[in-house]
């Protein structure tokens, strides 16, 4: 290999590297009064494509009738449920990606419902057809993050193009506290597994910022607090660990912050109008939807 000195010109170039998790894809049928309770995903977006039937979605408070056809985006950080009272058929996939720069322009974009006659719903759907029919035959892994990648980049694409102006929202610091919180539940427990009261302090002392500062940049990011992120990571790490795994009801209140189990017990109840173990027995196949709190 020559040297440096003897190339007559030579241009360096960044380093790059890309991480992509395809995560809780699934076609499924259900019978009218199926109902997907209010979630979100921390950090990855989803795709949900209604293939016959009619659903309603909630997607940060505003209701939208998805019907067959019908592409429905999700950026990360949005809260958003579903329920139908007709039999309905839908697929549905989750992706992580390490592009902040991305996921922000998702979110900035708020194409939330696309319709069988909206320009981007006629460009995604070939490229979902082909991933249901990569996985459901058990297609090339390199096939199916080539059309992954390929749908986001006609997203991006996309959006560059029909944007009315840049996004106006650093992403570093509402990301950097979205991860602080998910590192107070998914972190591993210490001694004194209770949450400290004021935690949102010391994010604020870590990050640099005063504790004022980073509330208003997570709200005007996410469109909800840190506080109601804190509860809706609780609530959901608690299913999920109840519906997958044998951690019994003191070790799952424990895993989330809490330090009496009676307290934790009283606001499931809140959350889901059952205890824990009912829950356990009832609805455990109901919690497909919920994406795993892992930090990287």
């Amino acid at each position: 290999m020559a040297t440096r000195s003897q190339l007559q010109s030579f241009q360096s170039f960044k380093n790059y590297k890309s991480e992509m998790y395809l995560y809780g894809s699934h076609a499924a049928s259900v019978p009218e009064g199926w109902h997907c309770r209010r979630h979100l995903h921390h950090m990855m977006f989803e795709v949900n494509l209604v293939l016959k039937g009619t659903q309603q979605a909630e997607i940060g408070g505003v209701q939208y009738k998805q019907r067959e056809g019908s592409i429905i985006l999700i950026p990360p950080m949005q809260l958003h449920s579903y329920k139908t009272s007709s039999p309905l058929s839908f697929f549905v996939l989750h992706v992580q990606i390490d592009d902040a720069a991305f996921l922000q322009l998702l979110g900035e974009a708020k194409l939330l419902l696309l319709e069988p006659g909206h320009q981007l719903n006629g460009l995604l759907r070939p490229e979902l057809d082909r991933i249901m029919n990569l996985l459901a035959n058990d297609g090339s892994k390199t096939k199916l993050f080539h059309t992954l990648y390929g749908m986001m980049d006609i997203l991006e694409g996309y959006i560059q193009q029909h944007a009315e102006a840049p996004p106006h929202w650093g992403q570093e610091l509402p990301v950097q506290i979205a991860r602080e919180i998910e590192r107070l539940i998914a972190a591993p427990i210490d001694d004194d597994p209770a949450i400290a009261l004021n935690w949102l302090q010391v994010i604020a002392d870590r990050a640099g910022f005063s504790r004022r500062h980073c509330y208003r940049v997570f709200r005007e990011a996410y469109r909800m607090s840190p506080r109601d992120y804190l509860a809706v990571l609780r609530q959901q790490e608690a299913m999920h660990l109840l519906a997958g795994g044998d951690s019994s009801v003191e070790q799952v209140a424990i895993r989330i912050g809490y330090d009496n189990v009676q307290s934790f017990i009283r606001q499931f109840v809140k959350w889901t109008g059952m205890t824990p173990g009912a829950f356990r027995r009832q609805r455990h196949n109901d919690t497909i939807y919920l994406t795993p709190l892992e930090l990287k």
